[in-house]
């Protein structure tokens, strides 16, 4: 419940309310629910939340102690706060003492609301990655970060995609979703076996849920969004390319090859000295008739760089007078540039 998801952030307030209630459950040594609360508060460094997490690590209170994991949920906070100073001289005496080493070994956890996580550690990042598989969540953390910060980072990435489903209006991902565009539709269906799969017919694709699937849990509806992209890039991979060769045959015009991309500007773009097109798969969403325009506007790029006089009159020429309406007016553009 303390999620906050939808809302598009992570407040401070909310964070603020979670450390409070956290430390009141520490107070009454219900330490396991305690640092629950914590992992949440600590999004985006909430320092207080944080320190708790280092003293909860260094002394074994509702998680497994480990001195080396106490240290990097402190940080630098020995230096502002003198509680947390005596319990790293502390810590870093008994390290020293021991001959411990640290190990950064891929770590395997369960959360009671996102469920198994697992995290491994890299020092080539700048920042947590998130992927969301079928059955658990997979963090790539920074070498210098805990592997409890994998919620945190995982609590923000699902806060960023439900703000996202609720800006483009997917609603609810269950055994009755469905999306239809002009030529891909995706539906969900409840399978009878323990793993995922598809089934194509013509431009629908169905994605096959395991028949024990829980839609309820934030792993199961970002898999399936995240398995629908795959689909609509495959299925934009099969119809572009062989679009744009019927397109180029009938009016002549030159490309050497075209291929398929993500693009967050751009539905099309022609590079004049090789020749090669590049279409956003993003356009399987819009209809049959601004597809082809996009497609001839690139081609008509073989002739024509600039956007001028010339270069829709080149169109007209080879298309219609529609054709250069949509093309100018934008007609038949999707907005919803996510799956």
């Amino acid at each position: 419940m303390y999620y906050n998801f939808g809302d598009g952030y992570y407040s401070q307030e909310l964070k603020k309310r979670q450390f409070e209630e956290g430390k009141q459950l520490f107070d009454r040594a219900e330490y396991a629910a305690a640092v629950a609360l914590f992992r949440r508060a600590a999004t985006d460094c909430y320092q207080s939340a944080e320190c708790y997490l280092g003293y909860c690590h260094s002394h074994g209170l509702g998680v497994e102690r480990n001195l080396f994991e106490a240290l990097r949920w402190y940080r630098f906070q020995d230096r502002y706060v003198s509680w947390v100073g005596r319990d790293v001289a502390a810590i870093r005496a008994e390290i020293e003492a021991s001959g411990a080493a640290d190990s950064r070994e891929p770590v395997i956890f369960t959360d009671d609301k996102l469920g198994e996580i697992r995290v491994i550690f890299s020092a080539n990042i700048n920042y947590p990655q998130v992927r969301f598989n079928a059955g658990y969540i997979g963090v790539t953390l920074h070498t210098s970060q805990p592997y409890d910060a994998a919620v945190a980072a995982i609590c923000k990435a699902l806060v960023n995609a439900d703000w996202r489903r609720q800006k483009y209006d997917y609603g609810r991902i269950d055994e009755n979703f469905q999306i239809d565009y002009p030529l891909f539709s995706l539906l969900v269906e409840r399978g009878k076996s323990d793993r995922y799969s598809y089934r194509c017919e013509g431009d629908r694709y169905t994605i096959i849920t395991p028949q024990s699937v829980d839609f309820d849990l934030a792993v199961t509806r970002e898999y399936i969004i995240a398995y629908g992209v795959k689909l609509l890039k495959k299925a934009a991979e099969e119809y572009l390319p062989r679009r744009i060769a019927q397109i180029a045959k009938q009016t002549g015009l030159y490309y050497s090859r075209c291929k398929v991309v993500n693009s967050t500007k751009y539905n099309g773009m022609y590079f004049c000295n090789s020749g090669v097109v590049y279409l956003d798969y993003n356009l399987m969403k819009c209809s049959a008739e601004f597809i082809d325009t996009v497609i001839l506007h690139e081609l008509v790029h073989s002739i024509c760089k600039n956007h001028d006089k010339r270069f829709y009159e080149t169109m007209s020429r080879y298309g219609t007078e529609r054709a250069v309406a949509v093309d100018k007016e934008n007609i038949g553009y999707n907005g919803n540039r996510e799956l």
